[in-house]
């Protein structure tokens, strides 16, 4: 599905969220530096915006996607971002990472977890390719709390996204599941829970965007 929604995923991702992907994956950005990182991993990089954001010259990017008509448009983007020395963009799985234990100082992931078939099993992947004291931060939907940003989500999704996905990329199915995971996904302090049981501490959740999204951030055990 990713693969043949990836030509306009970039255009009607602007569309979808407003804009507001922007600030979120500088937000994105901000948490992880605030540690000391020199190797990052990005799961479910897609077309690699969170990867472009964090780029910086001494830090080494691994950027990962099992779409890789999504990972040919993020090599083509890189060219014009000139990181190709930065990001290393790559084809994997992330519920079956091919990176060795205690890999990377960060790994996160924007959009993606909620398309895990095992959400554990690839939480767990995460973990045992982090550095002990390592950081995760996950960047994913939410549904709103109040009526009013309930009602205006419910617009969003049912009727607006579906309608951007039959209009733009001519698949109005994809972004009727796009609506339908986010719904479904475990977000808040039911995700939180998963993210403890999976053994990441410290967990923090950020709420942006009147409540549409989350960023959750949680740390790997020192002796783990």
């Amino acid at each position: 599905m990713f693969n043949i929604i990836a030509p306009t995923y970039d255009t009607i991702n602007k569309y979808m969220t407003l804009n507001s992907d922007k600030s979120w994956r500088k937000k994105v950005s901000n948490i992880v530096y605030k540690k000391n990182v020199k190797s990052i991993l990005d799961v479910a990089t897609g077309t690699g915006d969170i990867a472009f954001e964090m780029a910086k010259d001494n830090v080494k990017i691994i950027a990962i996607d099992n779409a890789n008509e999504m990972l040919e448009i993020a090599k083509e983007k890189s060219k014009d971002f000139n990181t190709d020395s930065i990001i290393d963009f790559q084809l994997d799985d992330a519920e079956n990472l091919t990176f060795s234990d205690n890999s990377f100082d960060a790994v996160t992931v924007g959009f993606g977890v909620r398309n895990f078939e095992d959400l554990k099993k690839g939480l767990s992947e995460m973990y045992r390719v982090l550095k002990p004291e390592g950081q995760i931060v996950i960047l994913e939907t939410a549904v709103p709390q109040t009526i009013i940003s309930k009602i205006g989500y419910f617009l969003h999704t049912n009727l607006l996204i579906p309608f951007l996905g039959l209009a733009i990329a001519k698949n109005s199915n994809a972004y009727k599941y796009l609506s339908k995971s986010a719904k479904n996904f475990p977000h808040g302090e039911r995700f939180k829970e998963i993210l403890n049981e999976t053994g990441f501490c410290d967990v923090a959740i950020e709420s942006e965007t009147f409540g549409v999204v989350n960023i959750y951030s949680a740390n790997k055990l020192i002796n783990n």
